[in-house]
């Protein structure tokens, strides 16, 4: 993914860059300081999946980029002052965050970024026509150094995300990245053969050695090339997934 950094002070660029990096380790990032060098990327690159964009700039106010570009990503615009705050918010703004900003509440955006994200992509899936009758994936395209594979789906075992990075590990061991989230490879993937067990994993049916009853009515699996660690199925989930491993 593309993320736009349009602000004028180093510190606060650098800040919002170190840690979009820790989130968003595959992501590229672009640094504009001014609405002009903006127009310019703007004009001639497509793809941005959201901005951070400050309110006052050198050359003008950045809302003004819209009167100027079609601007179609979100954006969360950044100010020392209020005063802005109701100009922002039709100019597709997910947030408005007051300077000084601290690595807290950049987090807090990204994560209601995602949050948003997820539930737009599966409202959308399932507003299709089609929705119903759309086939399930049989191969993943992903990456392991600066290569690319093509992974069968009934070769995969499980996909975890660790540190914001999306993993797959197949039945061998061997373990890739994938540049796709959980949500999304939830819809894409075989539900009979596939089960979205808690927010972090995703199994396939092939790769659960074992599981029993847990502390609060959780459910506790092992699985293959996983074998020293648990992983937990919660309450509120259990019983689906009895019903989906006795198929």
């Amino acid at each position: 993914m593309t993320i736009l950094i349009l602000e004028k002070t180093e510190d606060n660029s650098q800040l919002i860059a170190e840690v979009l990096a820790e989130y968003y380790p595959m992501s590229d990032l672009i640094h504009c300081r001014s609405i002009q060098e903006t127009l310019v990327y703007l004009t001639v690159n497509e793809g941005v999946s959201l901005g951070f964009f400050e309110v006052e700039l050198a050359d003008g106010l950045s809302f003004e980029l819209f009167q100027q570009i079609n601007v179609a990503f979100p954006v969360i615009f950044m100010s020392a002052y209020d005063k802005y705050w109701l100009q922002a918010m039709p100019l597709n703004a997910i947030d408005y965050l007051r300077k000084p900003i601290g690595k807290a509440e950049i987090i807090r955006v990204l994560d209601k970024y995602e949050t948003l994200g997820k539930h737009f992509l599966q409202t959308a899936i399932k507003n299709r026509p089609d929705y119903k009758t759309l086939p399930a994936k049989d191969r993943l395209i992903v990456k392991k150094g600066t290569n690319y594979y093509v992974i069968q789906t009934d070769k995969v075992a499980f996909i975890y995300t660790e540190s914001r990075v999306v993993f797959l590990i197949d039945k061998t061991g061997e373990r890739y990245i994938i540049e796709k989230n959980l949500s999304e490879l939830e819809l894409e993937l075989p539900g009979r053969q596939f089960f979205r067990v808690n927010r972090k994993f995703i199994v396939s049916i092939d790769a659960i050695m074992s599981f029993k009853p847990s502390f609060k009515g959780k459910i506790a699996l092992e699985l293959m090339h996983l074998s020293k660690a648990e992983v937990s199925i919660s309450q509120e989930n259990a019983a689906q997934f009895r019903k989906w491993i006795e198929g």
